[in-house]
C-alpha cells in the first residue's frame, strides 16, 4: 500500500465515522435544524436593550487607565457642547500619565468626546464603545474607557 492510499483509507474512515455520529438526515425543506441553532439566551445577549424613555444620564462617569490601574470618578459630560469646557479632572485622574494633561472637554458632531489640555491641543479622544459608555481611540496607545460611575 503505497502513501496515498494509507491518507485515502485513514480519511474515508473519518468521514465514514462522522457520517454515524450526525444521525438520520434531515428532510429537504425541514427547519428544525435552524430552528435549534437560534437559542435565545445567546442571541438575546447581543441585542442592545432600550433603554426607557425616563432614563437620565449618569450624574457621573468612571475613567479607567487600563494600562496604569488608575481609576477617578468625575462629573458627567452630560450637556457638553462643540467648544471646549473646563474638566473636573480630579488628582486622582492626573495621577494617570494618559490623563495628566487633561483641563478641558468638549463633544463633537461624530458623537465622540475629546479632551484637551489647557492650550486647546487634543491629548484624549474617546468614541461610544462596547459595552462601556466611551472607548479611547486617540491616541492609539492609551486604553482608557469611561463607564457610568455608581455610588
Amino acid at each position: 500500500m503505497n502513501f496515498s492510499a494509507i491518507v485515502l483509507g485513514s480519511g474515508l474512515a473519518a468521514v465514514m465515522l462522522v457520517s454515524h455520529l450526525h444521525g438520520e438526515p434531515m428532510p429537504i425543506g425541514d427547519t428544525r435544524a435552524a430552528q435549534s441553532m437560534v437559542d435565545p439566551m445567546i442571541v438575546g445577549s447581543t441585542v442592545p436593550t432600550p433603554s426607557p424613555v425616563s432614563a437620565k444620564p449618569a450624574a457621573a462617569i468612571r475613567l479607567i487607565d487600563l494600562r496604569s490601574g488608575v481609576t477617578c470618578k468625575v462629573a458627567s459630560p452630560a450637556g457638553l457642547g462643540d467648544s471646549f469646557k473646563p474638566a473636573p479632572i480630579g488628582p486622582d485622574c492626573a495621577a494617570s500619565p494618559d490623563m495628566k494633561d487633561v483641563a478641558q472637554w468638549r463633544s463633537t458632531k461624530d458623537g465622540s468626546l475629546e479632551m484637551a489640555d489647557a492650550k486647546g491641543k487634543t491629548v484624549l479622544k474617546f468614541m461610544p464603545g462596547d459595552g462601556v459608555l466611551y472607548e479611547s481611540i486617540f491616541p492609539s496607545q492609551s486604553l482608557i474607557t469611561i463607564v457610568p460611575a455608581r455610588g
